[in-house]
């Protein structure tokens, strides 16, 4: 109390403008305790929160492009692609299809193939027909949906090398159309040689071919 006492005679004798220094000197210093205090600790709080904010907002803005997306998705077809892809492949099988029965039809059809080719041997007297043999068919592809037939027929021949390539060269001027499969020439005594020859067609039946 007389430190208080004292104070406040030191504080009587001094002049006014010392007195104004020091009330300003203690009101900035109560001004600076009080911001200490009261407003750094509300910024603070206010300066979280608005980070707290941002970060919030920050989560709401990916979650939105989030939904965005799924939203397209979801109004997306899911089996659009798959659709095309599938339409797609059914065109080039159409197309598949097409060409191989163009190509078939202009085959020699399988009941006319061992026919043709005893024809043709008969224009050749050197040669002599051993065997023909129709082999059983074979499915092109195989599956439920049968599709086309190979239909092979094996000769068997005796003779010599030039009546042979006359009777391939009479095969390959025929109008019609077939495969060849193989050619095997072997020959036992000079100039006769025995010949395996194979060829096959095509056709929608697995019916043998007649021979």
């Amino acid at each position: 109390m007389n430190r208080w006492y004292t104070l406040c005679d030191k504080f009587a004798v001094l002049t006014e403008r010392e007195k104004w220094l020091i009330a300003i000197s203690g009101w900035v210093a109560l001004s600076f305790a009080g911001y200490l205090l009261v407003v750094e600790p509300v910024l603070m709080k206010q300066e979280s929160l608005q980070r707290q904010r941002a970060s919030i907002s920050n989560v709401l803005t990916a979650s939105m492009d989030q939904i965005q997306v799924i939203e397209r998705k979801l109004r997306t077809d899911p089996d659009q692609e798959i659709d095309e892809e599938i339409a797609r492949l059914t065109r080039e099988n159409r197309a598949l299809d097409d060409e191989l029965g163009e190509r078939v039809a202009s085959l020699v059809s399988p009941v006319q193939m061992s026919a043709l080719m005893e024809q043709v041997l008969q224009r050749t007297k050197q040669l002599k027909l051993v065997a023909l043999t129709s082999q059983p068919p074979v499915q092109l592809i195989s599956g439920n949906d049968q599709g086309y037939y190979i239909h092979p027929v094996s000769l068997t021949l005796r003779g010599r090398y030039f009546d042979v390539v006359a009777y391939l060269q009479q095969l390959e001027a025929l109008p019609v159309k077939y495969y060849w499969r193989s050619l095997n020439y072997q020959v036992d005594t000079y100039p006769w040689a025995d010949i395996q020859l194979d060829v096959y067609t095509l056709g929608e039946s697995k019916d043998f071919i007649g021979g």
